[in-house]
Formats: structure tokens, sequence, C-alpha cells
């Protein structure tokens, strides 16, 4: 059968990524390259006598698209880790961790129920009046109905939102089957909270493949348990952006969604709105009597008189409330004199742009602190350091390796804030949060020098209580609990930085890996110059977390730019130099441009290998390059070649089992499929994928790509009936570990109705793409090469049903 195939590089862009870094051989990414694009095929007067054969050719299905694979284990033996910088202590060549390859799978949606999962962030507080008429507003908004509820409550920073929010979770959690917090301030913490959720509802059946899992996958499986269950709610507790929650929102279809938020912009088109005001003058006297207590029953007239100095604000009366009772000999009188005389240094600080409710609780800490400072200098010390960190969840162990103290006394003078109400703990003591105008106001009344002393401090505690290795899973969780406090404190040029980076890496949070590293370029650049070595591999990273975030032809621009700066600082032909003309040939092809990066990788090649060796890890991924871009680039007879003496060379050099040479033989399975030989293809990978799956793992990202090129490769062999079956078996699995709306599983559903109709059922195969087609416009874009692709598919197996109806 004579066939031309036109390939694009949309599929080969972000997978290529993947199998760079997954030691995956160019074949993968070639065979995603090809699957990604329309395939053409024209047939001669041969062709025209096996037209059945003909048409399995022409409607073969494309390879899984933009699959965004979470990371393995980094081996720079492989050549596939990008270079850290010198600042990386104890970092460079770390071993692949054993136990991620072969990670273990999550269960399925489906059998997992909640069985009563409760997350909530601490107990209610006792005292809680004046809300009445808003916990009930909030009561009838979420009454059920048809379709996901969702409720916003607004409002300034203390008014009570996420208290009002807390007590409607704990008064009707019976009522749920699952109650569940997220503090999103922003999209990190927001990913926090749903990963969070997974390993919840997995402890019980899963926890061993939960904690391992990677933050992306643990938030697609999260959120599609959500869309496959009700009567759950979910709290998102000071969300600063309604862009952050919305393509989460989207997503869900049934259960209730509680939302509280400081801005009110644009909540109206997403959710019922409530806002919350202060205090009624009568509700706030009440609520400062009921925090004093009996002895101030009879001061109703000076409560009055504090509520109106307080703005009715409930979290400056519960921490004046709370000051009053902690203080022996306080009572109203003598807190409203030193309220009124007490040094307005926070004030002071930032008062042009200081709101009046963050003003009004600036003069209620001053006099706060103005105690602790004067009864317990530890618990200031402390409050100042709680000031650097992230507001939420601060695990308590990075406190305890404070200077000059013990544990005992830093809990006990942790004690002491909660007292006074100036932090909240968790429900099981581990964990601790302090308000953010706290933060603020304690922030303010510190001097430079002093806020250089005590961020220096919070750093170094931060970075003594970090796992000893970011790529073990089992410090996964950890890392994830501290990344927020590390953004906060950590300065990005930094060696815990970049500590951090490297779990970013390995757990495949490519935009937040991308962010932090910008920022310590630049920082870098500042301190050190531009081409000094650690900004030159910097910048060398950053390309890197460019590429695999979805942005290659930003990758290869910046590589561009790159590249220059090292051969002038460096040397031609110096190892980081040639690694770079490496990549900057990977980012072009990824970018589209597959015949610039074959040349480049071919003039390449043999200046790796008489600088560095035939067999050197770099020339042997250079030489993989090349036979990727030269399949890519048309030939795939000379791509296969390539990857059949590469492959050998690897197995005698790294093992037979070693993930580039697995990756090697599945390449070259590929190419040989691309070269024309569907059959030895198909026979390649049946003998691959168990190796696959006691290397990567059933389940792995990597491996479930090859279970696609099997399906495919078996139907193109002559067998659509099993090959369809293949894909249906996938699916759910795909689902599962991608998420149903993500690239890779739209691809499957589509190469599905494809084999379904090769294989007889014209009208399933229809109806199967008039479903997958609009969910594709919403996701892509109706332009997309996938959508455009999908598009063909249904008018052609639209026209074949008509036929046989």
């Amino acid at each position: 059968m004579a066939v031309a195939v036109s390939v694009t590089m949309l599929a080969a862009g972000l997978v290529g990524f993947f199998a760079d870094l997954l030691w995956a051989s160019a074949d993968v990414l070639d065979a995603l390259d090809k699957r990604a694009s329309v395939i053409s095929m024209f047939v001669g007067i041969a062709g025209l006598l096996v037209a059945g054969a003909a048409l399995l050719a022409q409607l073969r299905p494309p390879a899984p698209t933009l699959p965004r694979l979470p990371p393995t284990p980094l081996d720079e033996t492989a050549g596939t880790q990008p270079p850290l910088d010198a600042r990386t202590t104890g970092l460079a060549g770390v071993p692949a961790v054993a136990g991620q390859s072969a990670r273990q799978a999550l269960p399925s949606v489906s059998d997992v129920p909640a069985d009563g999962v409760i997350g909530l962030p601490r107990r209610q507080s006792m005292v809680f009046v004046g809300r009445g008429d808003e916990l009930e507003a909030l009561g009838q908004a979420l009454k059920d109905r048809p379709g996901v509820i969702t409720q916003a409550v607004i409002g300034l920073g203390g008014i009570g939102k996420s208290e009002l929010a807390l007590h409607y979770a704990t008064r009707h959690r019976d009522a749920y089957r699952l109650v569940w917090w997220i503090d999103a301030e922003g999209p990190d913490n927001i990913q926090t909270g749903l990963a969070g959720l997974c390993r919840a509802l997995c402890a019980a059946t899963a926890a061993t493949a939960a904690a391992q899992v990677p933050t992306e996958e643990a938030v697609a499986w999260a959120l599609a348990w959500l869309g496959a269950h009700s009567d759950w709610l979910v709290v998102w507790d000071n969300v600063e952006d309604i862009e952050d929650v919305q393509p989460y929102l989207g997503r869900l279809h049934t259960g209730h969604v509680l939302i509280t938020s400081r801005r009110d912009v644009g909540w109206q088109e997403v959710a019922t709105v409530l806002t919350l005001g202060i205090l009624p003058r009568a509700e706030a006297v009440r609520l400062l009597l009921e925090m004093i207590g009996s002895p101030a029953a009879e001061d109703e007239r000076l409560a009055a008189e504090l509520a109106e100095e307080l703005g009715d604000l409930p979290l400056a009366l519960k921490q004046a409330g709370a000051y009053i009772v902690a203080s022996p000999g306080m009572d109203l009188a003598r807190y409203l004199r030193l309220l009124h005389t007490t040094p307005q240094r926070v004030l002071a600080a930032d008062s042009g742009r200081r709101r009046d409710a963050d003003q009004v609780v600036a003069r209620t800490w001053a006099v706060t602190t103005a105690r602790i400072a004067e009864t317990d200098p530890p618990a200031m010390r402390l409050l100042r350091l709680l000031a650097c960190y992230a507001p939420d969840h601060l695990p308590c162990q990075v406190l305890y390796g404070l200077a000059d103290t013990d544990e005992v006394a830093v809990a006990e003078a942790l004690g002491v804030l909660a007292s006074y109400s100036m932090i909240s703990r968790s429900v099981d003591g581990q964990e601790l949060s302090i308000h953010r105008l706290v933060q603020a106001v304690t922030w303010a009344e510190l001097s430079d020098d002093e806020r250089a002393r005590v961020r220096a401090t919070a750093a170094g505690l931060l970075e003594a209580a970090l796992p000893a290795d970011p790529e073990a899973i089992s410090s996964w969780p950890l890392y994830a609990r501290l990344l927020p406090h590390a953004r906060a404190v950590l300065a990005p040029e930094s060696p815990a930085m970049a500590i951090f980076i490297a779990y970013l890496t390995v757990n495949g949070d490519w935009h937040t890996a991308r962010t932090v590293q910008q920022q310590r370029v630049t920082a870098l650049q500042d301190e050190l110059g531009l081409e000094h070595l650690d900004t030159l591999t910097a910048r060398t990273r950053l390309a890197f977390f460019t590429a695999w975030g979805g942005e290659p032809a930003a990758a290869r621009d910046q590589i561009t730019a790159l590249l220059p700066v090292m051969e002038r600082a460096l040397g031609p032909e110096h190892p980081d130099t040639l690694k770079t003309r490496d990549d900057l040939a990977r980012w072009t092809g990824r970018a589209g441009d597959t015949v610039t990066a074959r040349d480049q990788i071919t003039a390449l090649v043999p200046v790796m290998e008489r600088t560095l060796g035939p067999e050197h890890p770099d020339t042997l991924r250079a030489r993989a390059n090349l036979a990727h871009w030269t399949g890519t680039a048309g030939d795939a007879a000379a791509a296969r070649d390539q990857f059949a003496v590469l492959a050998s060379v690897r197995e005698q050099v790294l093992g037979p089992e070693h993930p580039a040479t697995v990756a090697d033989h599945g390449d070259l399975a590929y190419w040989t499929g691309e070269a024309g030989d569907a059959t030895a293809a198909r026979e390649q990978l049946t003998t691959l994928l168990p190796v696959l799956d006691r290397v990567r793992g059933p389940e792995h990202p990597y491996t479930l790509i090859y279970r696609g090129f099997l399906a495919d490769f078996t139907g193109e062999a002559g067998d659509a009936v099993v090959a369809r079956d293949q894909l249906a078996a996938l699916l759910p699995v795909r689902e599962r570990v991608s998420g149903v709306e993500h690239p890779a599983t739209l691809t499957v559903r589509s190469d599905l109705a494809h084999w379904t109709g090769v294989a007889g059922d014209s009208g399933a195969a229809r109806d199967q793409l008039a479903v997958l087609l609009p969910v594709l416009n919403r996701v892509l874009g109706p332009e997309h090469l996938d959508t455009v692709k999908a598009r063909t598919r249904f008018a052609s197996w639209t026209g074949k049903a008509e036929e046989h109806s």
C-alpha cells in the first residue's frame, strides 16, 4: 500500500519534552507527532484494488496529543536532567528513585466512596454571634437542586467570612458524604488542596499510590471523583481571583461549592453572592461580652464604646476579648485606655495605603503585641517569624528548630499566641495559621534591619526542616506542605529554593517550576552577572521548564539567545555549550521545524563524539535526538535503523531495562511501524509492554502512550476489532490518570471512535465523535489539529453511516 504520510509536530511538542526527560526515545516522539497530525493517504491504481486496506491506512488514528506526563526520576547519567547550578548542593547526579518508576496506580473514582471524609482546617469558634441570618441564607442557597450549586461569601478581611463558612460546614457535615476545605488564595494553594483531597479519599484503599502520585495527576483524579459523586461540599477559602477557580468550577456538575473572597469582582456570573458586612452594634457588644464572660456583664456601655472604636469588626472584637481574658487585671475600661494611648507605630507604617478595617485591627493588635512582648518575649519572637511565612498551614516542626530554645518552650510560646487569638491551630495540633492582617501589622512594626534578621532566621528554619531527598516519593507530602512557605521566605537564588525546584521537576509542576526558575534567573543575573556559569545553567533550565510547560517556540527562542553567550563565556566545545546546542535542536523541532532540527543535530553529533566520546551519555542522547528528527523529517526507515543500532549500544552501556534503553526499544517499534511494517511494530510493542509495566508501572502515562501505539498498529496490521477493544480498555485508565478532558484522553476517545467505525459500526463511530467534538472545541479550540481531525472523521463516518442506513 503506497502511503504518503504528512507529519505535523503538535503532538511531539509536549510529548517530546516528556520523552526526553523520561528517556523517551525519539520513536515515541515521532509516533506522537504523527498521530497528532492529519494523516493524508493517496492510493494509486494498485491501492484501489485493495480499497479496504487503504481505508484503514487513510483513517489511521492520531497518537495522543500533548500528554502532560508526570516526570519519572531524573538520572543525570542519562543526560535528561537539566543541570543544576553550583548553588544546588547535593542534587546533581541524584540516582533514579526505585519506587517511582513502578509506582502503584490510583483506583477508579467510582470505586472510592467518601465514607464521611471531613477535612476542615480547625474547630469552629465557640463564640459565634450576629450571623444567624447569614447562616440561614447559606442553607437556603445550598439546598439541593439539579447541578452544582456555587455560593460566594464576600467581604473585608477580618469580617468573618471563613468563620461563617466553617460554621456552615460543621453544622451541616452530616448532610454530606464529604466535606473538604481548600485554602484557595492562589493557584498553587488550590492545586495543593485538590491533591490533598485525592490523598484523603484514597487513604483507606490506596494510600501508597496516592502518596506517590504527582500533584497534577492527583488534582485530575480529585476533580474526576467530584464529577462522579454527589452529596459533597467543597469550601474554597479566601479566593483572590475568580480566574483561579473558573477552570475547576467548569468541570463540576454536582455537589456544593462554597467560596469566600475579599474581592467583589465577577462572582455574580458564577455563583449566588452573599455580602458579609460588619456586625450590628448590639451583636458586636454581645460578641465582646461573651468573649470576656461574667465580669463584664454589667459593662454594656463600655463594651459598646469599645465596639465602636473597633468598627464592629469581628476579628478585632475577638482579639480584644481574648486579650482582656488572657491579661490579669485587664477589663474594658483599662483596654480602652490602652487603645487610646498605645504608640501608633503600626498605623504609622504604610498608613496611606492601609484600609480602615486594617487600621482598626492594627490599633487592637498594637495593644496585644505590647503585652506579649512584655510578658513572653519568645512568643513575640515567634510571631515575627510567622509574619514571614505563608499565612496558612505551617507545620509546627519548622519552628521547633529555633536556636537558643527547645521544643517545649516553642510549644508554650505558641500556646500564648493562641490564647490571645493571634494564631489558630489545626485540629490535630500539627499545623498553625495566622491571619493575613496579623502578619501585615506585625511586619509593619519592624525596621528594615529587623526584617532582614527575622527573614534570615525564618529561611534557615525552613531549610533545616526539608527532607533529605526531594526525589524520594515519601518526602513529597512534606515538600508540598512547605512549598507555599518556601516561596514566601526563601530567596530565589538560594540553594534551598533550588531543592524545591528539583521537587517541582520530579513532581511535574511545570507552571510553578517555570515561575520560580524565572525569579531565580533574574536574581542570579543581578548578583553574579549575565555570563556566570550559574546564571547560564539557570537560563538553560528555564528553557527546559518553558518547553515542558507547553511553549516550545519560546524555549527555542530562549536557547537561541543563550547559545552565543555560552560560546563566548565557556567556549564552543565546552560540554555545557554542546548540551545547549542539543537543546536548541530539540526545542526547534518541538516548535515545528523538524528539518532544521535534524540538520542542527546532524552537525552536532560528530563534535560530541570527538570531544566527549561515542558512548558518553550526552552523545547517546544526541544520537537518539538525531534518529528522532530524521524520522520526523520524513525518513522513517533511517530512523528505524538508527534506533536499532542505538538500542544495542545503550543495552551494553546501561543495561537492558534502563529507562533509556527501554525508550530506545519503544522508538524502534514505533519507527518500524512508520516505515511500513505494522505487524512487526505490534509484535515489538507486545514484547515491550510487560517490561514497561515492570520498569515504569502499568498505569504510568508513558506506559499508556505505548498502549495507544499498540492499539494503533494492531489496527493497521488488520485487526480493527482488537484495536477497538484495546482502546476501550485504555480509555478509563487514561481518564483516571490524566483527567477526563486532558488532550491525551480526548485523543484516545477520538481513536476509539475511529477504530469502532473501521470495525464495522459506523453509526457508533459517528455518535461517539458527535459527543466528543463539543468537548474538543471547548478544551482545545475549533482550529486545533485534533479538533480538525475529529471533525473530518465525524464527516466521514456520518457519510458511511448514511450509506449503510
